[in-house]
């Protein structure tokens, strides 16, 4: 390119300002997005990766495919399952989706709600009906 291209081109912008201002529009949203997707995504790869080094042998363990089973041997990648009497697969460790040890974090603990109650729950509520005066 040649500096009498260059010059055009810098003539043209009329002062710069303005496409700073238009590249900022798109820069900042754009690293907004990457960062809300990165960041979490490396968060839970982070505790996959923990969980997966504090399993032990006789830890239970559900795989991604749903199969429930006891470590009773770990290798370099792999885990041996040990899913019925005498029954034990190999598993690589990357198939691990959660220790039935710990709490499953799709499953939300249940809320009481008034509706939810009976009459003699509701009594602990602190709320006293007029019959048991």
């Amino acid at each position: 390119m040649n500096s009498l291209t260059l010059t055009t081109i810098l003539a043209q912008d009329g002062g710069g300002g303005g496409s700073i201002l238009s590249l900022l529009i798109i820069l900042i949203p754009m690293g907004a997005i990457l960062y809300m997707t990165i960041i979490p995504q490396r968060k839970q790869r982070q505790k996959q990766a923990d969980m997966l080094r504090k399993l032990d042998v006789g830890d239970e363990v559900i795989t991604t495919g749903g199969i429930v089973g006891v470590i009773t041997f770990v290798e370099d990648e792999l885990f041996h399952l040990e899913v019925d009497n005498d029954v034990v697969i190999r598993i690589a460790k990357s198939s691990v989706a959660r220790s039935t040890a710990e709490p499953d974090p799709a499953e939300k603990p249940a809320s009481r709600s008034r509706r939810g109650l009976t009459r003699g729950d509701a009594a602990d509520d602190g709320v006293v009906d007029e019959d048991e005066k």
